[in-house]
């Protein structure tokens, strides 16, 4: 009788210790996560005052140290769908706001232009890419005949050349050498103030979507296509399940706190199991009171 209110105790510990990672781990497997498998449903015609959330940039306008006139523009929440020419040894982009909340999965889709068709075929580079990234982008594109900038990096070490060097948003959104490409990216966060991309930027993040169709710096990328390329872009916007903060918090600590909880819990059942009443408890006889006793007895 007494084993079942023991082990009824100890299921109901396991039980409190378990299923907060048993919660977060099924959180985690019924969130969406951003795939590109998914194609791009966007309706034939745009919303009214679709042009409040994005915006055309060629990489002619200006660097990093130029100043630009950019627009301010609502939080991306729509689809939409745009065309861009891109020219030859040049490169133009999309600036949206992308905002936590949302997945956007990015059709694109390059065609040759029937007036000056690119000699080396409509295949060209995909980037998508930070408000800082796209200014040093930009500013890579200007020097790029001096070959002055890349010899400056060149000599710099390697762990300050992200500081001036542009990358694809997380270093993995660089599609190249391509006639289309479909992806998707969701944003975990707002970005936080010891961002170094916040130190350069104002207000929300903004974000460009980059088609190229020059020889940048990169080793791996798409020379210059030769001729002019058109540009279908749709862009998908669905909302997303982001999991609270708390989650990570949970599964980071849930291992060490069963680790300190569990030993303790062993510790104290295994003590307690010699406890029990006291009318069933006996003096236990030392041996040498036992000696003592049959010494005086002889």
């Amino acid at each position: 009788m007494e084993n079942g209110p023991r082990k009824l105790t100890a299921t109901t510990l396991n039980l409190c210790l378990l299923l907060p990672i048993v919660a977060a781990f099924a959180s985690i497997i019924a969130a969406p996560i951003a795939s590109a498998d998914t194609a791009c449903e966007v309706p034939a015609g745009n919303s009214p005052g679709i042009n409040q959330y994005f915006e055309e940039h060629s990489v002619e306008e200006g660097g990093f140290w130029e100043w630009e006139d950019k627009g301010e523009l609502k939080s991306l929440d729509r689809d939409f769908s745009t065309d861009m020419t891109v020219y030859n040894d040049s490169a133009n982009a999309i600036r949206m706001e992308l905002v936590p909340g949302y997945q956007y999965t990015f059709c694109l889709e390059l065609n040759p232009d029937s007036q000056s068709a690119p000699t080396m075929g409509a295949i060209g580079d995909v980037y998508l890419m930070t408000e800082t990234n796209w200014d040093r982008y930009s500013s890579s594109y200007g020097n790029r005949e001096g070959g002055d900038l890349e010899q400056v990096v060149n000599e710099m070490p390697v762990e300050w050349r992200d500081m001036f060097m542009w990358l694809p948003f997380r270093d993995v959104h660089a599609y190249e050498s391509v006639s289309s490409q479909v992806f998707s990216v969701a944003i975990d966060s707002a970005g936080s103030a010891w961002s170094s991309v916040s130190w350069f930027e104002s207000g929300d993040p903004q974000y460009y979507l980059v088609v190229d169709g020059w020889d940048n710096e990169r080793g791996s990328d798409r020379k210059a296509a030769g001729g002019v390329m058109n540009v279908e872009i749709l862009v998908d916007v669905e909302e997303r399940t982001t999991l609270p903060n708390f989650i990570a918090y949970i599964l980071i600590a849930a291992l060490p706190v069963a680790c300190i909880i569990g030993p303790l819990i062993i510790h104290s059942r295994y003590m307690s199991v010699g406890l029990g009443d006291e009318e069933d408890s006996r003096q236990v006889p030392y041996l040498e009171n036992e000696r003592d006793e049959r010494g005086q007895d002889g």
